[in-house]
């Protein structure tokens, strides 16, 4: 068994312009800030001979997981573009904001001129419940969405209420 993820990298076009965004705009720790790329990491990664870069780590809170964004000492290809959904591979990176935070999240986002797609809104998934959400795009244009989650109470709660609403919609009412 693997334990919890340790990083995630995102190649970006600007490090210099992503940086302030995540670390900003998302009140990220930034980490590490390190030059990369040598023959072991050609190897490893499969780059081109003589290929690195400049990575910058960011973390959490919580301190688990991290967001590792690399800029590339490589050309983009000109046909580059973020992935969509439907596009295999990851097209979103999604980080929990307490409820009563999320506002001032996108408050903040928008101030620094991030267009967000629509202010915090509440949906309710089936089998889980109530979310409050909004989303952006980086300085790469990858999707970033922000989300509040119920508790597992919550959830609990919800569930059992679904189940019952279920079970009293299934039973024929009773005859006087």
């Amino acid at each position: 068994m693997v334990g919890e993820i340790h990083h995630i990298a995102v190649s970006v076009r600007d490090l210099e312009k992503s940086i302030p965004f995540y670390r900003d705009g998302l009140g990220l720790r930034m980490t590490l800030d390190m030059r990369v790329g040598n023959e072991t990491m050609h190897k490893r990664l499969r780059t081109p001979p003589g290929a690195g870069g400049r990575a910058v780590y960011f973390q959490g809170p919580t301190k688990i997981g991290q967001l590792e964004l690399i800029q590339w000492d490589l050309p983009v290809p000109e046909d580059s573009r973020p992935k969509r959904p439907g596009d295999p591979g990851v097209f979103s990176i999604c980080f929990p904001v307490p409820a009563d935070e999320i506002q001032d999240v996108y408050d903040r986002l928008v101030g620094m001129g991030v267009d967000c797609y629509h202010p915090p809104a509440t949906s309710v998934l089936d089998n889980y419940g109530p979310i409050t959400m909004f989303m952006c795009e980086d300085p790469d244009q990858i999707q970033v969405e922000f989300v509040s989650l119920p508790t597992p109470e919550q959830v609990r709660a919800f569930r059992a209420a679904q189940r019952a609403e279920t079970a009293s919609a299934g039973t024929p009412e009773q005859e006087r």
